[in-house]
């Protein structure tokens, strides 16, 4: 049944079914050449006089509504359906620039611009990802490119090592019950619920290519979204990213706080910040979070004469020794 409705929900040329394209649609085109009748067939059983019958209408509805639309609903995944490069533009390629946004190959503030045109940064994004997956890099995205990025991707819209659970606003004891009431949930932030969906969608696939690029180093997620009043109950900023979703506290298990920053910062975080009393990092999109304008610019740590990473309170982050490169 899954297989099945991938199938419905995506082009033939990505998930082809038993019939060639070819064979269906002329199958499709003449009914009868195919053994059918003019109505089609189901299995061997021609299917006439009461295919039009209201019993049949009133049953395929019954069957619709409680089977197949309640397994469609929850389908946020995207299916590509055209050969996307330079010069293409739209919705898909927006889905597309969200996805490999965390592998241009680029050091220092650069990044991939979410626009829905698919530009120079975004073929060169692409080829980082091909080239990782073990595709041919020539930064133009077909059919394999997008089987990689589904094989990545789970039905609901999260990502394979991601869910949304672990970015929805958690429950903590030491706060009143007006800031758990949305505990669990994407609501009570700076924008709306759905918004915050699709930015914590944005971080998924920014933490899956930094996951990679560690060498496959589980990332555990320590806070995400938070609402209001959970926000100021733990202490978080008045403006905090987590407010929106952009914003996640994470930790990476089996490397040390600097060099998760270092990938943090390959991946093109705009955000980054370390603790001198905690060892997990902050990271966020602030540069994409279009609600947040005044803060829309990249924040790395500042380093010390000895480059040792510096927190906001001007000490160093927890781990940090004295060196001279970074």
């Amino acid at each position: 049944m899954e297989w099945r409705l991938e199938a419905v929900a995506g082009p033939s040329w990505l998930w082809p079914g038993p019939q060639g394209d070819s064979e269906a649609a002329a199958t499709a085109r003449h009914p009868a050449a195919a053994g059918g009748s003019r109505e089609g067939r189901l299995g061997r059983h021609r299917v006439s006089g009461w295919a039009d019958s209201a019993a049949l209408r009133a049953l395929c509805a019954l069957l619709c509504a409680s089977v197949i639309a309640p397994l469609m609903a929850p389908a946020w995944a995207f299916r590509f359906g055209r050969l996307l490069q330079r010069g293409s533009h739209g919705r898909d390629v927006k889905a597309l620039e969200i996805r490999v946004a965390g592998w241009l190959p680029a050091h220092g503030q650069k990044r991939v611009v979410i626009d829905r045109r698919f530009g120079r940064r975004t073929a060169r994004a692409v080829a980082g990802f091909q080239r990782t997956h073990g595709l041919a890099a020539d930064g133009i995205a077909g059919s394999h490119t997008f089987r990689s990025l589904h094989r990545i991707e789970d039905r609901d819209g999260s990502t394979a090592h991601f869910n949304w659970g672990e970015f929805k606003q958690h429950r903590n004891s030491g706060c009143p019950s007006s800031a758990n009431r949305h505990a669990g949930t994407f609501k009570g932030g700076a924008v709306r619920a759905l918004k915050v969906r699709n930015n914590v969608r944005r971080v998924m696939w920014r933490l899956e290519a930094m996951r990679a690029k560690g060498g496959h180093r589980p990332i555990e997620v320590v806070s995400g979204f938070r609402s209001r009043r959970y926000n100021a109950c733990v202490g978080g900023a008045g403006a905090s990213q987590h407010l929106y979703g952009t914003g996640v506290d994470i930790k990476m298990h089996g490397v040390s706080s600097r060099r998760a920053r270092r990938l943090a910062k390959r991946t093109h975080f705009q955000g980054i910040e370390c603790y001198s009393s905690t060892s997990h990092n902050h990271l966020d999109l602030r540069a994409e979070n279009k609600a947040l304008r005044k803060y829309r610019h990249w924040w790395w740590p500042k380093r010390d004469r000895s480059g040792r990473h510096l927190a906001s309170d001007g000490r160093p982050c927890i781990g940090e020794k004295a060196r001279r490169k970074f």
